[in-house]
């Protein structure tokens, strides 16, 4: 009887096993594309480390976000504490409404795309939530489509913000550089959006382009061929939501997003997307 006992507890347990870790990076990556498309509303604090220059930058900001239409308030902890963003999609002239929390000493409304806002920024506020990112995972999946499995692998699993999660990482060997002529109005933005790369990228290894929104027509610059050369994504087990993603080029880690607090499709008041909300300081 003990035998028969011992065997069924060996048999229950190597279920579960396999049951939690038989999950192909497919599967995963396929169930994390159709979890974040059901997300509506989101609320997050969001730490960042981009590679400006050659080095490191660190920023903390908590963020209410609404899809579709795009809403976005930000409030930085770090560097500086109060400094407070509020974009609401086809009004205040598609500006965002700024808090400083110092000099000037008043908000100011400033383009999301213009060089103040992207002053030491990989991306635009634009960029807020997963579908950016998740657009750029599914655009390498179905380019690289048949060599995926081989890029691709799942390196254990870890705990982030109290929540098990599944370490994945895509290797990309055919990461490079080249040179790319620009046509009739193209910009670093239009060609990042048409090729899924990273504008600031671009900007980095073209000296000569002063900005993201100038003019590139006719213009031979030097464009990598992918976003990045290497991802490794935590990807909470229960939600199917990506926690970590660390991104990486040749020359090392490029950026780092690490979300906690996560809150997927919280009810928000309309009100708290209005620049007199009372706990905002516009």
């Amino acid at each position: 009887m003990k035998k028969i006992y011992s065997f069924l507890l060996f048999v229950s347990c190597f279920f579960l096993f396999a049951n939690s870790h038989g999950q192909t990076v497919a599967e995963i990556a396929k169930a994390m594309f159709a979890k974040t498309k059901t997300i509506k509303t989101i609320t997050y604090t969001m730490k960042k480390t981009e590679r400006i220059k050659g080095k490191p930058v660190l920023q903390i900001s908590s963020a209410k976000i609404n899809l579709s239409p795009l809403k976005v308030y930000l409030r930085q902890s770090f560097p500086k504490d109060g400094i407070e963003v509020l974009y609401v999609q086809g009004t205040n002239n598609n500006h965002a409404l700024v808090n400083p929390n110092g000099f000037p000493w008043f908000s100011v409304n400033l383009d999301p795309y213009g060089s103040t806002m992207r002053e030491n920024q990989h991306h635009t506020l634009m960029n807020s939530g997963y579908d950016h990112v998740i657009s750029i995972l599914e655009h390498l999946y179905a380019k690289y489509n048949e060599n995926i499995e081989s890029m691709t692998k799942i390196d254990g699993s870890a705990v982030w913000d109290g929540h098990n999660c599944w370490v994945v990482t895509l290797s990309n060997p055919y990461f490079k550089y080249g040179n790319y002529t620009a046509q009739k109005g193209e910009t670093l933005l239009t060609i990042a959006g048409k090729f899924k790369l990273s504008e600031h990228m671009m900007l980095e290894k073209n000296p000569s382009i002063k900005s993201y929104t100038e003019s590139l027509a006719g213009k031979t610059i030097l464009i990598p061929n992918d976003y990045s050369s290497k991802m490794t994504l935590y990807i909470d087990k229960v939600r199917m939501i990506p926690l970590i993603m660390k991104v990486y080029d040749n020359e090392g880690l490029y950026e780092c997003y690490e979300y906690t607090n996560v809150v997927i499709n919280p009810v928000i008041k309309p009100e708290e997307f209005q620049s007199d909300y009372k706990d905002y300081h516009f």
